[in-house]
This record gives structure tokens, sequence and C-alpha cells, in this order.
């Protein structure tokens, strides 16, 4: 403002006419100048505001348009009006690219146009396969300048539902080692953004109205993240993707790819959401998931980064697993209390007491001794065995996989010396394979058949991946270590590089329990080797670990894989399933695993679980009974914990033994639901579980109960008890008919005259669970809480019931599929039949359909029982007619239940569901 000033200042009046026609001019003048200056020191402000909130704007000239793209040059204003801009790194010029992927996906993707920067590889070779490119002069785009600023409208609806943010934050802001975008939503509610621990499925959901959340993948004790600013409070994986809730309860989807480490700050206003994209790397890379149903835009988002993989059945069973059993004796020991105690388990797991001195792909003969034989033992008891592996690899100049892996250069690298960078894990002094290297790959796979050969195991699960480091960034093998892990004073292995940033995400510093930043991956090329920093690519470590993992059970072992994380990153869910780490043993903790079961069925992980009765801590009886109840309803049931805690299997309480006893029963009675519904994720995305406001919007009750209680699929609800003492628990019933599914009670019926549902409460012992179906579905059942069933491999020879639930209207649809459980990818391979139902109450009929011709030739897939609950307007029927292509197969009398008014057909027959085309219901077959 001083250099205006002096640029526009009056001429001293000395020197003026003291005439009245000069005093006029002098006035004149006088007002002209400070006019000019007004004007002036606005364009002045105008610009300072312009280059802190967006210094860009666009090039015309530059502006290239096809059917799908448009491309054009982003200029810093620095080019126009000089060094007005503090920082010496800023990129002046930037290419900017707005693309149509399909006619509800949107991307924009702006870089640096001079030089070279990282960006994520797309790892899914079927990113664009689910896709139809859309004419882009029709996906709602519009965009001004200056400065640049866009904004995106439903072509459906009209409705902008995104767009730059206002100058109060910062819209775009390009450096080498600081990039923002800003974006603004007409929004109230936004979900997503992992990994973290969240209290509630609501981000920013609380008194906070600006929060912040980091994404870095980091080996911490998971805190509690409410969003409080600075941030920093992210645990073990790195996931970017985040939906809105828009005003008209529609849901909109949002994905930046950006490996770097990053704070996303949102902050909440009554004009909508405003959220900044804050990352120290790499480049803007945005996918726009148009609005939709929550359901619509997750099979989207999951369509582009990978349709999730499909495990084995049998890990829908129940894991036990235990930090500190220090011999075989004593895993042979559980297995008994299990099978004493009548609680069905199904897979034992192995933490890293197993380990020779704790290094990956050894057993220890001594303390372990026979373990190979004893898997074999469990496997004919039809029990499963599954072994931790950990990130580093014992750095010993004598160990097998060092000296090998040294030979093939296949470790990341010191910037500093320029050799194996060493850090420390589990067996003290470790390295690291470098997953950009192929020859990683080939070190991996040899220690994974190695190990197979001494015990045959059926999954894998890698720990410790985020990677995970004792020291910070490197060990200083010639220093004095504190008791901690860490290298008193500065570590000399680190150079300067990332050491003084203008912006730590989190406020945190990159060396905590990490790989140094500076480390590099080595790729031997012809043309010269290529280097890759660890700065780009930690969170992308457990990623590449986890493909290479799948490949070595599906190229090596030719087997369907099992493979089970910590840590993650968009589009690990194609390789890996996931458990929620390392929990405590507390009620809040407890209810906190819905939230994060909710969290990663957005990211494409849907077989995943916390560890029932928490990891850290012990657990007291009451609250691993009420953690074994909803523990065993999730996708992943696996107890689990410290080696310092008390004993917690569930045994070793006649409270936890009944409940847990039961609830995994009840489980086992819907698990062919439960795998069809996993086996329809995994074949157009998804989710497997979710709130129960996904499926009712506009419901703001069922809103409410969003951290309370969980659907499994679109068709049962889940209602645990989450608070200590309570022998009842409520939940909210949307307007539908509602079945209790294991007494066949109608507990809601449907009210055509109210869009309202009911609040229910309930009797919640510890011999049950509550689990309701919602009418309109079709549930295949089995009866497990009858008898006693240890293992779910005996489901197969159990008899099915088809569950009828009818809604409001009295129809009702479903399906179950068989597929060859030892298949590597029977969706792939067709190998698979899907056997569908439609029910109608009004015609007295069911139509049978089937895809795919592959069966299993066991009891389960034949005609057994038929149930139709709420089937009071079909009392009077007698016989239930099945019919398929040679004509009727069979008639099946009809028992009509007063008191739940159920209607049952029972026939234990070898009639194939597959081969029926319709069943009628009525008072004679003839």
């Amino acid at each position: 403002f001083f250099f205006f000033f002096l640029m526009i200042r009056r001429p001293p009046r000395s020197t003026l006419d003291r005439s009245s026609a000069a005093s006029d001019v002098y006035k004149r003048q006088g007002n002209n100048m400070l006019l000019r200056f007004f004007l002036l020191a606005t364009l002045s402000l105008a610009l300072c505001s312009l280059v802190a909130y967006n210094p860009y704007y666009i090039d015309p000239e530059t502006i290239r348009t096809t059917d799908y793209t448009i491309t054009m040059i982003l200029k810093h204003v620095r080019l126009s009006f000089g060094s007005v801009i503090l920082a010496n790194d800023d990129i002046l010029k930037a290419s900017l690219l707005f693309e149509s992927l399909d006619e509800r996906v949107f991307r924009i993707k702006i870089t640096d146009s001079q030089a070279e920067r990282w960006e994520v590889p797309i790892y899914n070779p079927d990113a664009r396969k689910y896709y139809k490119q859309h004419l882009i002069k029709d996906m709602g785009l519009t965009y001004t300048s200056p400065p640049y600023k866009f904004e995106l409208a439903d072509p459906r609806t009209k409705q902008v539902f995104v767009a730059t943010t206002d100058t109060t934050d910062t819209t775009l802001y390009l450096s080498d080692k600081l990039i923002e975008y800003g974006l603004w939503f007409p929004g109230d509610a936004i979900f997503g953004l992992g990994e973290r621990v969240n209290p509630s499925f609501e981000l920013c959901d609380g008194p906070y109205r600006d929060c912040t959340y980091t994404s870095f993948n980091k080996d911490i004790d998971m805190p509690v993240d409410r969003g409080h600013p600075p941030g920093g409070k992210q645990s073990y994986g790195h996931q970017s993707f985040y939906m809105v809730r828009l005003k008209n309860k529609q849901f909109v989807g949002v994905f930046f790819l950006n490996s770097n480490a990053q704070d996303t700050i949102i902050k909440r206003r009554s004009t909508g959401i405003n959220v900044n994209h804050k990352t120290i790397g790499g480049i803007v890379d945005i996918y726009f998931f148009y609005p939709g149903a929550a359901e619509e835009v997750i099979k989207s988002y999951h369509s582009f980064i990978g349709r999730p993989y499909l495990p084995p059945m049998w890990t829908l069973g129940f894991h036990q697993c235990r930090w500190g059993w220090k011999t075989l004796d004593k895993v042979k020991s559980v297995v008994k209390e299990f099978g004493k105690a009548d609680i069905p388990l199904d897979v034992v797991w192995a933490d890293i007491d197993y380990m020779q001195d704790f290094k990956d792909f050894t057993v220890n003969n001594v303390t372990y001794k026979g373990l190979g034989e004893y898997v074999d033992q469990l496997h004919t008891m039809g029990m499963r065995w599954v072994p931790i592996i950990d990130a580093g690899l014992k750095y010993e100049l004598n160990d097998i996989y060092y000296k090998k892996g040294e030979e093939m250069n296949a470790f990341v690298r010191s910037a500093y010396t320029k050799k194996t960078l060493i850090g420390k894990v589990w067996p003290g002094y470790a390295v690291y394979p470098a997953w950009m290297n192929v020859n990683a790959s080939i070190l991996w796979y040899m220690g994974l058949q190695n190990l197979y050969d001494q015990v045959k195991y059926d999954g894998i699960w890698i720990d410790m991946n985020e990677a995970s480091n004792f020291c910070h960034g490197e060990c200083g093998l010639d220093n004095t270590e504190g008791t901690d892990g860490t290298v008193h004073g500065a570590d000399p292995h680190d150079p300067k590089e990332f050491d003084n940033l203008r912006y730590y995400p989190g406020d945190a510093s990159l060396l905590t329990k990490a790989i140094s930043p500076s480390g590099y991956h080595v790729v031997t090329d012809p043309y010269g080797d290529k280097f890759y920093k660890e700065f780009n690519l930690h969170s992308l470590w457990a990623l590449h670990q986890a493909n290479v993992t799948s490949r070595f059970f599906t190229n090596v072992q030719k087997r369907r894989p099992f493979i089970m994380t910590r840590a993650n990153f968009a589009g690990i869910g194609m390789f890996s399933s996931k458990w929620l780490g390392d929990n405590h043993s507390t009620w809040e903790d407890m209810q906190y695993s819905i939230i994060g079961m909710f969290n990663y069925q957005l990211f494409g992980i849907p077989l995943v679980g916390a560890d029932i009765c928490g990891f850290i801590f012990n657990t007291t009886e009451e609250l691993c009974a009420r953690w074994m109840q909803l523990g065993a309803f999730s996708p992943f049931s696996r107890n689990h914990n410290v080696n310092n805690a008390k004993d917690q299997e569930p045994y070793n309480w006649p409270l936890v033994a009944k409940a847990g006893r039961n609830a995994l029963r009840q489980k086992y009675s819907i698990l062919r639901y439960y795998y069809t519904k996993l086996f329809e994720v995994s074949l157009h995305g998804g989710t497997l579980v979710k709130p129960l406001f996904f499926d009712y919007p506009e419901d703001d009750k069922a809103y409410e109960y969003r951290n309370k209680v969980f659907m499994i699929g679109p068709a049962v609800l889940v209602v645990p008890v989450l608070e200590p003492g309570a022998m009842k628990v409520t939940t909210y019933l949307p307007n539908q008919n509602w079945f209790n599914l294991f007494t066949d009670v109608q507990v809601h019926r449907y009210n055509p005259s109210t869009k309202d549902g009911i609040e229910l409460t309930m009797n919640a012992g510890f011999d049950y669970v509550n689990v309701l179906v919602k009418g309109g579905h079709i549930v295949p059942f089995q009866e497990a809480l009858k008898g006693s069933i240890k293992r779910m491999m005996a489901l197969n020879h159990l008899p099915l019931d088809v569950v009828v639930a009818p809604d409001g209207k009295g129809e009702a649809k479903g399906n179950m599929i068989f597929d060859r459980e030892e298949a590597i990818d029977p969706i792939a391979t067709k190998e698979y039949s899907d056997i569908r139902f439609e029910f109608s109450m009004e015609a007295k009929k069911m139509a049978v359909s089937t895809t795919g011709a592959y069966r299993l030739n066991m009891k389960i897939e034949n005609f057994n029982t038929l149930t139709i609950l709420g089937g009071a307007a079909m009392s009077k029927v007698k016989f239930a007619c099945i019919y398929g292509k040679s004509g009727k197969l069979a008639e099946v009398p009809a028992t009509y239940s007063p008191a739940n008014k159920r209607l049952f057909f029972r026939q234990n027959s070898s009639i194939y569901w597959g081969s029926i085309e319709n069943i009628t219901f009525v008072d004679n077959c003839n």
C-alpha cells in the first residue's frame, strides 16, 4: 500500500496555482488520486487474496477438448505479476485434466507440466472395465478463470454437488512438498477416511465443526480420533475415500488418489461442507462418484479400485488366537478345551510365539516341535491353521534370507550409506523387502514355500506391514540405543531432505516407527536403474506385500488365497482381508468395532472384524460375553489378546462359553446367506455389513442408530448389547414387516398409513442375540442351534430351510450361491450356481431360477424345508406343489402354526433346488 501511495500521491501544494480555478483543479486532482488509490488498493487486496487462496488461472490458448476429456495449462500469478509469493518451490505451470470415465464417474488431475512427479500406479487391471465413457459435455462440468474454479452438477437433477471452495479456504496451491486442493459440497454429513478409531461413523460428529484427519500408515495403539486439529491420530491404514451425504439425502463419493502423507481438513458450515486436501507430495488426482444411493456409489468406487477378492467360506467361521501361547502343548490344550466346552472352533492362529527367535518363515523346533504333524491333525478334524508373518526379515549375516536378498538387491536401501537400510522389529535388527523390485517377490515366494514345506498353513497373517520400525527411520548399528529401540541423538543415516518441510501432516514426524522416507527401492533397468523413495511408497508397502502374497497362493500353490493384513491402502481388498488392529478391552472399543466394520465396507474389504474381547488390557466376563455375541456376527470373528493379559478364550468363564457357543451357532445358521452376500460383494462390489440408514436415507430415526446396530446384506439386522448391566436392548425398525429370525415371531407389521417406523425394546440374555429379518427377503437358513455342531464344514451335511419373510405387499426375493470352495476364483471360472427365489403371497406361488450348473452334490442343496413367516393369509393352504421342467416333482403337506403365524413345509427329499422351477401353494395339487 505504501508503494501504491507513493505512485499516486498528489503534488505539493506549493507547486499549484493559488487562483480559484487552479484550486478547483487541485481539488479534482485530489479526488481522482484518492479514487485511484482506492481502486489500486482494492486490486492489491484482491491479488493478495488470490495468491493466498488460489494463485492459478487458466491459459485459454492451451484448452484442448475431445469427446471425453478437456486439458489445459494452469499458470501461477507469479508469472504475470512477478515474485509475489514467498515459497521458491511453487509449481508455476500445471497441466489440468478433466476426464469422463463413466456416466457417473468424473476425474480431475493436476500435476506439474514441466517436471515429472510421483503418481500412484493403478493396481487394478480392470479399473475401467466396468465403466463406459460418457461425453464430457453431458457431465455437468462448468469451469471459470481467473482464478481457476470448477463445479459439477448432476445431469439427472441439474443440482451442483461439488465445487471449488470459496476464498475463505485454499482452493488450489501447488508446490514440490505442499499441495492443497479445496472442495465444497452442499452436504450435511461425511463418512470414510481411514484408518482410525472413530467414535462415530459420521466424521466430525460432535461439538467440533472443524476437524483434521491424517492419512499415513502408522504403527500406533489405536487412539480414538475425534478429528481435533492438528490430527495425527490415524493408525495402520491409508484410505482417502469418503462419502458426503447431500442435503437431498443422496451420497456422493470422492477418492483422492495420493499415497503421500496428508491431512483432510473438514469444515462444516450452514452452507455445506468444505474439504481441504493437504498433502506433501505426489499430484492432485481426484475421482468423483456422482450422487446416488450409498450402495450404488460404493459399488462404483469398488469397480475402480478393484472389487474384493473372494475368501474361502471357512473364513466366516470362528478363529482363536493368542500372543503368549509359548508352546505347542498350550495350543493343543486350547483346542481340547474348546471341545470340552462344546464351543465351535474353525481356525487356530499362531502369533510370533511359534517362530525361531521371531524370525519369519521359521518354526521353533523346541517349543513348537511337531507343529507340522499337529497341523495335519487339525486338518483331519476339520480345522485350519494360519500363522503370522512380520514385515521385517532378520538382519543376520548368515541368515539365508538376508544373504539371498543381498545378492538380489531385494531390500530397501539407505540414502545415507547406499547399502541396505537397517531397521528393528521383533527379531531385532531387520531389513525390508523393496517391493518395487521383482526380486523382493522372488525372495518372499522362497520364504513362504519354505514355511509351507515345514507346516501346511491355510492362510497368511501379515503384520507390522506399515512398515513398522522400532527405530525412527534407521537404526545406527554403531550407536548406543535407548530402551525403546531408538537411537540417541540425531540419526546420521537420515539425509536432510525431509527434515524441514513446510508442513507435516498431523504435525508429526515421518520417521516415527517407520522406515526412513529417504530410503529407496532400486529397480534394475537396462537403460539405467530407477529409484523409488519410501517418501512416496510408505503407505503402499502393505498393498505390495499383499499383492505378492496373494500371487503366491494363486500362481504357485494354485489355491484360493486367504490373507489377513493390518496395514492397508486403497485397492488392497483385491488381495487381502483386514482385522482392526490392536484394540482395547473396553466397552467403548467394542462399540467402535461396529464403526470400523462400516468403514472398511466403504474401502472395499468386506471380511473384517475386531479382536473379540479386546487385545490390550484384561477383559471382564460380562464384556467378553457381550463381545462374543457381537463378534460372532462380524464377518471376521477372532478372539485374540496380548501376551501379558489374562487368558480370554471363551471357555474360561461359564457365561462367555454360553454366550459364544450360542451366538456362533446362530451365525452358523445363516452362514449360507452370509457367504452368498460375500460372494455377491466380490462379484459386484458393495457392502457386506452396513448401517441401517444406508437403506433408509430419508429416515432420520434410522440415522440415529448409525453406531449401534448393523445390517448383514439387505435382509438381516443384528442388535447387540453395548452397555454393561443391560438385559434389554432397543433398536429402531423402519416401517416394514420385521421378524425374529430364530423364533419366527413377527415383531413389527408394516403400516401403510404412515412413513414412520418404531423403536422396539427386546429382552437381551446371554444365550441368544437378537437377529431380525426384514420383510421382502428370502434367507437360506440351517438349524445349527440344535445339536452340537463344532465345525462349519458340517453344515454341508445339514438340511437347509428356505425362510420367506414377506413385505407389506406380501412379496419377497432372495437367493443362495454354491461354489467349488477350493477353486481359486470360481467367479472367473464360473464354478458356481446361483439359485434365486421370488415369492408372491397374492399369487400363492414362488418362482425358482438357477444360473450356473455347479453342484456340491450334498444334502444342503436339496429341498428340505420351506418356511413362510407371517403367513396368516395362507393359513388354509394344504400343500406345496413342486414343479420342474419335467412336471410335478413332489407335493409337500403344510403345517400352520397359529402362535407365530408360520406356514411350514418339510420333506426330506433328494430334489435339487436347481431342478425346481416353481412352487404353488394350494388346497390340492391335482
